[in-house]
């Protein structure tokens, strides 16, 4: 009887040390997958970063865009509204140049 005792001390031993090998090998892995998972953790953050930059990059140059449209469009009204004003007096002022050759504006404070 102690032979089996024995036998069944030793099987048991060596289920113990195989759980041990396994237990080992587990924490191993767990180890590896936590330093990938931090790995993973910095990349994507410095990934999160690069893309802010980019946006940031990206919507200074449509703020541009949009402010030299902006100054364009305004300069274009600028330029309309004088071209406006200018092609109105132009007609008066020949008018009135005509107007005074032929003797006009006589006894008027326009006559000097």
């Amino acid at each position: 009887m102690s032979a089996h005792w024995t036998f069944k001390t030793k099987e048991l031993e060596d289920q113990v040390e195989n759980q041990r090998r396994i237990d080992q090998e587990l924490k191993k892995k767990v180890l590896k997958l936590e330093f990938c998972l931090r790995e993973t953790r910095i990349q994507t953050r410095k990934l999160q970063k690069m893309g802010e930059r980019n946006d940031m990059a990206i919507q200074e140059v449509l703020n541009e865009q949009l402010a030299a449209k902006k100054q364009h469009e305004a300069d274009l009204s600028s330029n309309q509204n004088l071209w406006d004003k200018s092609a109105s007096s132009v007609p008066l002022v020949v008018f009135m140049s005509f107007y005074k050759d032929k003797g006009g504006f006589r006894g008027s404070s326009l006559d000097h």
